[in-house]
């Protein structure tokens, strides 16, 4: 962009034309009214001195060989470094439809020969004020931008990005000349979602989007293809206020600017801005100031959102996969029997989940858990053990692995354990802690009379005897760890007699899990633990199996 600079090299005019004499007469007014001047004898030579030397204005002759004044003009407009250079075009036509179609060239004002002295060098100060002024505007509006880019860099990452996106927008629509604000993501499917928007949108008088709703489908893929090649601008002029159907900017903004956020290249959402000419600002570039306004603010929202949107697309992804694993069934029941340690006869089963994918099932559960889903998860795959459980040999009960907060969910675990055509041990899993006792036991008793309890793992985790002592258990797990090798090692089998006493006396009974050899089953018999299961006993297996 064409600037102009302090000193003698500001008050430059370069004077084109082809005529040697009306050039130099040009010259001549404009040195003795104390502007430097710059000849140019046609077209391409004045091409020439704009891409070797800055000059404050253009004086151009519009009748010239070669390349007439008009060519020169369009081809300054369309150079970056001097399309806003003022340029005063001189004809020697006084009809009106050749004036018209030097300022629909670009012509920032035109003379007619024979020029007035006078009038010339008033047409020439003129637009050196309008450029002075437009130059104070332009770097007014960089200084309130490198103000609000300092603020966005220094905000602190709030709990969550709507909130984040909320203070973002706030600081964003500080500046007088942007009206409005909003911040969208784009989900996992590509849905965009509008995170937070400054102004509320009826404040705007744009059409209500609710913070954290998706947006329409078509309004989703054009603002990520679009936003995929880049940033862009939209001129509301060119269409109904709320015509991409979310508020994205004011109904009366003349112009929007759409500026993707990033992380390592990938698209994670849009910022939009709204602006309006503050006065002052005509001769100025409103579309593409907003569109440098908010391309430097993106990039910084993009730093400050791209974490926890990166980790939400993380969990939509997973939640996605949890659903569609929920509505596939995609899971099935393998049952492992539970023996007398001196006969091996079964009197039990416990029920285990395989997912389809091979997945395994202690993390997969974890997840659904931190995903709000765990409940779901358990009660699918409990209500498909239970189903398939009616298959089981007549005579055994069948244990279940139920979390503490799957089980304070009583409704619909009431419902499942009435389902049961056998026995129902709930199985408390060691990987939650319990708070409250009395209320973990109270919605264990609303499962009915012909439910038991089992406390799983003891020896780990959260499964201490202070489980038995406060829940008073039909069962108590002996954790595997405690089982492998106990026929080799004396301190293993202090432990477990010391636990056998401790649960018979408080009219439990052990289950020890883990037993693999005929050794660590035959030392159990001897430490007189009542029942095992192990793969000595029994492998985890499907029905078909």
């Amino acid at each position: 962009m064409q600037m102009p600079v302090r000193g003698r090299s500001a008050e430059t005019v370069l004077v084109v034309d082809d005529d040697a004499v009306v050039r130099s007469m040009h010259e001549d007014v404009l040195r003795r009214a104390g502007f430097a001047c710059i000849p140019a004898g046609d077209g391409r030579e004045a091409l020439e001195v704009l891409r070797r030397h800055r000059v404050a204005a253009v004086l151009l002759d519009d009748t010239m060989p070669v390349m007439s004044g008009i060519d020169v003009l369009r081809r300054v407009r369309a150079d970056p470094r001097t399309q806003t250079l003022p340029v005063i075009l001189v004809t020697g036509h006084a009809e009106m439809v050749n004036r018209v179609a030097g300022l629909d060239a670009g012509a920032s004002d035109y003379l007619v020969k024979p020029v007035d002295p006078g009038e010339l060098i008033a047409r020439v100060r003129a637009q050196l004020r309008g450029q002075a002024a437009w130059t104070r505007v332009v770097e007014e509006q960089l200084g309130e931008r490198a103000a609000i880019t300092g603020s966005l860099c220094r905000l602190r990452v709030e709990a969550t990005p709507e909130l984040t996106a909320a203070v973002i927008c706030r600081e964003v629509t500080s500046s007088p000349r942007i009206s409005s604000a909003a911040l969208v993501f784009f989900a996992e499917d590509g849905t965009g979602v509008l995170l937070a928007r400054s102004p509320s949108p009826e404040a705007a008088g744009s059409p209500p989007v609710a913070i954290g709703r998706p947006l329409g489908r078509s309004l989703s893929r054009t603002l990520r293809r679009r936003g995929s090649s880049g940033p862009w601008t939209e001129e509301r002029s060119e269409q109904p206020p709320g015509a991409l159907g979310i508020p994205l900017a004011d109904a009366a903004s003349p112009v929007a600017a759409f500026a993707p956020l990033r992380s390592g290249g990938a698209l994670l959402g849009i910022l939009v801005i709204g602006a309006e000419q503050a006065a002052g600002d005509d001769g100025v570039d409103l579309g593409s100031q907003t569109l440098s306004a908010a391309i430097d603010f993106a990039a910084v929202a993009g730093a400050l959102l791209a974490p926890a949107l990166e980790q939400r697309g993380v969990t939509e992804s997973l939640r996605a996969e949890l659903q569609w694993i929920l509505g596939g069934q995609a899971f099935t029941p393998v049952f492992q029997p539970i023996c007398e340690v001196p006969t091996r006869d079964i009197v039990g089963y416990e029920v285990l989940t395989r997912f389809a994918d091979g997945a395994p099932p202690e993390p997969r559960f974890a997840e659904a858990a931190q995903l709000g889903m765990g409940s779901d998860i358990e009660a699918a795959t409990m209500a498909a053990a239970v189903a398939a459980a009616a298959a089981l040999p007549p005579g055994s009960w069948l244990s279940v692995n139920v979390s503490p907060p799957f089980l304070m969910d009583s409704e619909r675990l009431v419902a499942l354990a009435g389902s049961s055509p056998r026995p129902l041990v709930i199985e408390l899993t060691e990987h939650d802690p319990i708070d409250d006792y009395p209320a973990i036991r109270a919605a264990f008793e609303r499962l009915g009379p012909d439910v038991g309890l089992s406390v799983d793992d003891a020896g780990t985790g959260y499964a201490c005897l202070n489980h038995v002592l406060s829940l008073r258990p039909e069962f108590v797990k002996l954790d595997r760890g405690w089982v492998h090798g106990i026929d080799t090692d004396p301190a293993r089998q202090a432990l477990v007699a010391g636990l056998e006493h401790f649960t018979s006396s408080t009219d439990c009974r052990m289950i020890a899990e883990g037993v693999e050899t005929p050794e660590e089953l035959q030392t159990l018999v001897d430490l007189g633990v009542e029942l095992a299961q192990g793969f000595l006993l029994g492998r985890p297996a499907a029905l078909r199996a």
